[in-house]
């Protein structure tokens, strides 16, 4: 199917009045960091949407690898620095991902943790028991 069907068919279906059905893809972190191999020195360009949310990601596997919730610690400025955007598009885009339950906000204190939903660490082995 050429891109042009493609955009033809989902314009047809976001102009009616059925709602699509919702798509979930499950992905391995290795995939990830094969994508955005390249693009890991952070502040060193503006990161696009999916290299911020490979950030966050990263930050929440080193969290659960290390028992370390510091790496959590995404308060907006922090994050708005380490991605190179500004404070109110850092927060447009976490609101965003919220919205859309793949990501959750915690507030403790004064520290902002954000984390990541729909995680799920296989066994070593890789296989799925």
């Amino acid at each position: 199917m050429n891109t042009q069907n493609k955009n033809h068919a989902e314009d047809s279906f976001s102009q009616s009045s059925q709602q699509p059905p919702k798509m979930t893809v499950s992905t391995d972190y290795d995939l990830w960091s094969i994508l955005f191999k390249d693009s890991s020195s952070q502040g060193s360009h503006k990161l696009s949407k999916a290299e911020a949310y490979f950030d966050l990601v990263r930050r929440h596997r080193l969290a659960t690898l290390t028992k370390n919730d510091s790496y959590l610690d995404g308060g907006i400025l922090a994050l708005a620095k380490a991605w190179l955007w500004d404070r109110n598009t850092v927060k447009k885009f976490i609101d965003s991902l919220c919205s859309i339950g793949a990501a959750t906000i915690k507030k403790v204190g004064n520290k902002t943790a954000i984390f990541i939903t729909n995680v799920t660490y296989l066994p070593q082995d890789g296989s799925d028991a």
